[in-house]
């Protein structure tokens, strides 16, 4: 994460527990997602022909980071994080010759780059921050330089057999993060202000199923949903009771025929 002033309570990382149960759900979610986000790349003619200087926003622990930096070897990339904790540990596990990471706010960037990443970032921003943050871009770009934005497109999700009590779980937490004012499906607004915006041109706005039935999806996504849960109780805050979905999901896990989905929206706009 990389945001000004006010702190999302789940990335206190200084609290071993969470730093913990984030650098795992960092992986983990990489892990099912990555083989249906890198054709997002490929399609982007930005990043194949004139990337050289990419940011990386947010990037936690280092792991996505890493596996761009493997595949795409010839960019130089910077990785930034608010939390020490995820710095600490990309600069242990998931450090390359081409790649740097550094403790820093977004709105504390400086310099310019060619790409920008910004991976499961907006959701986690105050709205109130929306404007300055897309104001912040156009400080750290120039004319030609790509964003992309990869974020949550919850309505696509399915379970089944269904979990109405872990569902209820999700709500709850979407609710917690509105009331602080937050916004986890922020892609329409997003696409709203970039579109209204003369700076900036939208390129591709690419709309990912991520089903459970291929690679080894469902044992991983099984994994992060035991992870949300853990994830959520330690925010304390969210006003229900876990106990009924943690039975249910406990049920849903042994069932060898259960199917889940996530949905990702990810979209690239252009510098104009």
């Amino acid at each position: 994460m990389g945001m000004r002033d006010e702190m999302d309570g789940k990335f206190e990382t200084g609290d071993s527990n969470l730093f913990q149960i984030w650098d795992e759900i960092q992986c983990v979610q990489t892990d099912f997602c990555f083989a249906q986000e890198i054709p997002a790349f490929y399609m982007s003619e930005s990043w194949i022909k004139s990337a050289r200087t990419v940011l990386d926003v947010g990037t936690g622990n280092g792991y996505f980071l890493k596996k761009i930096s493997d595949l795409f070897p010839d960019k130089l990339y910077s990785g930034i994080d608010i939390s020490k904790e995820f710095i600490g540990r990309a600069k242990q596990e998931h450090k390359d010759d081409n790649i740097s990471y550094a403790v820093q706010n977004y709105f504390d960037v400086s310099e310019c780059y060619d790409f920008l990443i910004m991976r499961l970032f907006w959701q986690h921003l105050p709205l109130d921050q929306l404007e300055s943050a897309l104001m912040k871009l156009e400080q750290i770009t120039k004319k030609g330089s790509s964003v992309l934005i990869c974020d949550a497109w919850d309505k696509v999700r399915v379970f089944e057999p269904d979990l109405p009590e872990f569902k209820k779980v999700i709500a709850a937490y979407t609710e917690h993060q509105s009331g602080t004012n937050r916004d986890r499906n922020i892609v329409e607004r997003l696409l709203q202000e970039i579109a209204q915006n003369e700076s900036w041109g939208i390129k591709s706005d690419l709309k990912i199923i991520i089903p459970s039935t291929v690679n080894d999806n469902l044992k991983l996504f099984r994994r992060v949903y035991d992870l949300w849960i853990r994830l959520f109780e330690c925010l304390r805050n969210i006003e229900i009771d876990f106990t009924p979905a943690k039975k249910e999901l406990e049920k849903w896990k042994q069932n060898k025929t259960a199917y889940t989905q996530a949905g990702l929206r990810i979209i690239q706009f252009d510098r104009l």
